[in-house]
């Protein structure tokens, strides 16, 4: 009979004998385990470090472009007036507004109904602002005063006109507005009217035909105007009450109608932060570079290629094209024994004051400029194909590598753990048949003729 159970022929613990065994097996594969563990600590640390050049280069972009030093903020003397907007294509100064006539867009009610379900007439509505037009076509499903404003404000092409209902003791009023201000927006409505055959006069559906000097069967709520701001005393014209283009960078919002002032200074606060962004996401990064030094890439070479990069950039003293500065310590930049850099406000409030336009020439002059050069050394460890990612891909193929040792072990290590059990079953059933052999033997001696048994 076969040996069902591993050692109960032998008495050995079989299970516990092969499980030492295969912990000694798999050995290699615990090796392995550990330099992968390394490995992928390593591509941590890579990306912990692809992260604070990151910040850097974000913060560097800032400074990086002439138009970021262009940072402006206008205020309104009286922002019951207008208020206003500005980008950095704005210039310093104060400039006169006056706001003459506010801009206004088409409102026109109907007559007064019985009530929303009240039949008003059949036929087609023509309905236009400016250039753009529309029809409705209204029957006996849609001829109500509250049918036609959903027929209004439903049509799929509808290019700018809103209706509404206004009920007020003479009854229900169909109010349709453009929904655009300015004399460009006029609306206009004409009147294919299938009810009496007329199509202006006021009665049926041809009661909501309008146009000015033309068809007015009541008076507008209110008339499409064009706003008209003078500014510094030039006239200024526009369909909406946001006035742009009339001085470069400068966006007028008129409120009311009256005069004031606008005055528009650089925001000097927001450089400064910038420049502080800077420093502090340039300490970030050095404390990165000494955390990983100490860490697991104690001995990657791209740690010192970076350093001295980004020292190369920062204390090559290189003359920049229409700046009177060379180095960062000149605009308050410095960096002590440690490498810490640190701000002195005052010193970089004094630059803004008196030489704005070597600032920004130092750090954004194209090719030239510290910040455009730290912004593309950035690029060229971060960047496809760069070096950071030429590290990773090559530590990514070494956990593949080690995966695929890994599996093959594993693969080999179920034949060896299967030759194993087959030997000790074999060695179990060996042992089996030679105990049952011995027993018999025994029982055969003692049943002889002559041999005593002891007591």
């Amino acid at each position: 009979m076969a040996i069902q159970a591993p050692g109960v022929g032998s008495g050995l613990d079989v299970n516990n004998i092969v499980s030492q065994l295969m912990d000694l097996e798999r050995r290699p594969i615990d090796r392995l385990d550990s330099k992968q563990n390394i490995v992928n600590a390593q591509i941590s640390a890579y990306g912990s470090l692809s992260s604070k050049i990151s910040s850097f280069q974000d913060a560097m972009q800032k400074l990086s472009s002439p138009s970021e030093f262009k940072v402006f903020s206008g205020t309104s003397n009286d922002e019951d007036l207008f208020t206003t907007e500005v980008s950095s294509e704005a210039s310093t100064g104060s400039y006169s507004v006056e706001v003459q006539v506010l801009a206004e867009r088409d409102k026109i009610a109907s007559k007064a109904y019985t009530d929303t379900a009240t039949s008003v007439g059949e036929g087609t509505l023509t309905l236009s602002t400016g250039t753009d037009s529309f029809d409705v076509i209204i029957d006996g499903t849609n001829n109500t005063v509250a049918g036609i404003r959903d027929a209004i404000n439903n049509a799929s092409d509808n290019t700018g006109v809103t209706a509404s209902i206004i009920t007020d003791d003479d009854g229900a009023h169909l109010v349709l507005s453009s929904n655009d201000t300015g004399l460009a927006n006029a609306l206009k409505v004409t009147v294919a009217d299938t009810s009496d055959g007329s199509n202006t006069d006021d009665s049926g559906l041809s009661s909501l035909a309008f146009e000015v000097g033309v068809v007015e069967h009541r008076a507008a709520i209110s008339s499409a105007l064009d706003s008209v701001v003078k500014i510094e005393g030039f006239t200024v014209t526009s369909s909406s009450n946001t006035i742009t283009g009339a001085v470069s960078g400068l966006t007028i919002n008129a409120k009311a109608i009256g005069a004031s002032t606008i005055d528009v200074t650089r925001d000097d606060e927001k450089i400064t932060e910038s420049v502080q962004a800077f420093a502090d996401a340039y300490n970030a990064l050095r404390t990165e570079i000494k955390t990983q030094r100490s860490g697991q890439l104690e001995a990657d070479s791209t740690l010192l290629t970076l350093e001295r990069q980004l020292s190369g950039v920062l204390n090559s003293g290189a003359s920049v094209t229409g700046s009177s500065f060379s180095y960062l310590i000149e605009v308050g930049l410095s960096t002590d024994d440690t490498g810490t850099m640190a701000l002195d406000s005052s010193k970089l409030t004094d630059v803004l004051n008196t030489d704005f336009s070597s600032l920004v020439k130092l750090f954004s002059a194209e090719d030239e400029g510290i910040a455009f050069r730290l912004d593309n050394l950035a690029e060229g460890f971060l960047g496809s194909g760069g070096l950071i990612e030429a590290r990773e891909d090559g530590l990514q193929e070494q956990v593949d590598r080690i995966e695929d040792q890994k599996l093959r072990i594993e693969d080999r290590l179920i034949s060896v753990e299967r030759r194993i059990r087959a030997q000790f079953t074999a060695l179990d059933t060996l042992v089996s048949n030679l105990s049952n052999t011995g027993s018999f033997l025994t029982e055969q001696l003692a049943s002889l003729p002559g041999v005593t048994r002891s007591s």
